[in-house]
């Protein structure tokens, strides 16, 4: 009489799969790498375990280790559809300076990954500077260091790192708003962001701008007086607007880089780009851009 064997299962391992994946899911959550909040995503995904448990019934007779794979290849694509849909809530901090007796200020702004737009307050307003910020992600947000001594005050910007997502778009949305009331120097030190300064309507002397990595756009003042721009740029597109009625002189140092200068405003003249009344104009702005590996455009 002949022994009979037991049957061999033949079904894909699929439990101890979702266990491993949920393991490692953990695991990358636990160091930062994934956000918890996904799983306010993920969860919607439940009906993938119905069409797990059917491959395995309709695929594992075939190959357990094909089946394994698939399934495994499924669960990661949810989790990266998750990821990709999965949005962190949004948070607004503000932030004010009282202008006070402050008869000039100093401002420095340090400011990575993101998008930066800096105008002007109303003459109307009483503050130094407002500034509104909208992070995703953690802890982004504005950190603050003011001082004043006598009429001179100096402030120093900087924005808290956070956690960046990359399918969010810029994970950090400052606007900063500063008074037309007082002559400002501005310092500005960026990377990876989108930065758009608006000094038409601000007395700023001197605006000096590095960004590595990124985009800036740049108004002159249309005030009277002379401005002094320096912007040194890598791997940047750099777009500058010299006002009507302002006139302008222009010194580029670039390192293959597009060149986009408004020739009938400011001709070659030498070394510079310079506006024909340059020299007699009650408005003028001195701009410097050294730039490697970008756009630059003057207009």
């Amino acid at each position: 009489m002949s022994e009979m064997r037991p049957r061999r299962a033949h079904g894909a391992p699929i439990w101890g799969i979702i266990l491993l994946f949920l393991g490692i899911v953990f695991l990358l959550q636990a160091l930062d790498v994934l956000p918890w909040g996904v799983w306010g995503t993920l969860w919607r995904f439940w009906p993938v375990l119905i069409i797990i448990i059917g491959l395995n019934i309709l695929l594992s007779r075939y190959s357990r280790w094909a089946t394994s794979i698939l399934v495994f290849a499924l669960l990661w694509a949810c989790l990266g559809i998750a990821y990709w849909q999965y949005q962190p809530a949004a948070v607004a901090e503000s932030y004010s300076e009282p202008l006070a007796n402050l008869e000039r200020a100093s401002i420095a702004i340090d400011f990575n990954g993101g998008s930066l737009s800096l105008g002007s307050l109303g003459n109307d307003s009483a503050n130094l500077v407002e500034v509104d910020s909208s992070s995703r992600g953690g802890d982004g947000g504005i950190e603050a260091d003011f001082q004043q001594q006598d009429g001179n005050g100096s402030l120093h910007l900087t924005a808290r790192s956070i956690n960046r997502f990359f399918w969010s778009g810029p994970y950090l949305d400052w606007q900063a708003m500063f008074t037309p009331k007082i002559p400002l120097t501005l310092d500005i030190k960026s990377a990876a962001s989108s930065i758009s300064l608006n000094l038409s309507k601000l007395l700023t002397p001197d605006v000096i701008v590095e960004l590595n990595a990124g985009s800036c756009q740049v108004t002159a003042p249309s005030s009277a007086g002379t401005t002094h721009i320096k912007i040194t740029a890598n791997a940047s597109n750099v777009e500058v607007t010299v006002p009507a009625g302002v006139a302008a002189r222009i010194l580029l140092d670039t390192n293959v880089t597009g060149i986009d200068i408004d020739k009938s405003r400011f001709p070659q003249s030498g070394d510079y780009y310079m506006s024909e009344d340059f020299g007699t104009s009650g408005k003028q702005v001195e701009l410097e851009i050294k730039c490697n590996v970008g756009r630059v455009q003057v207009k």
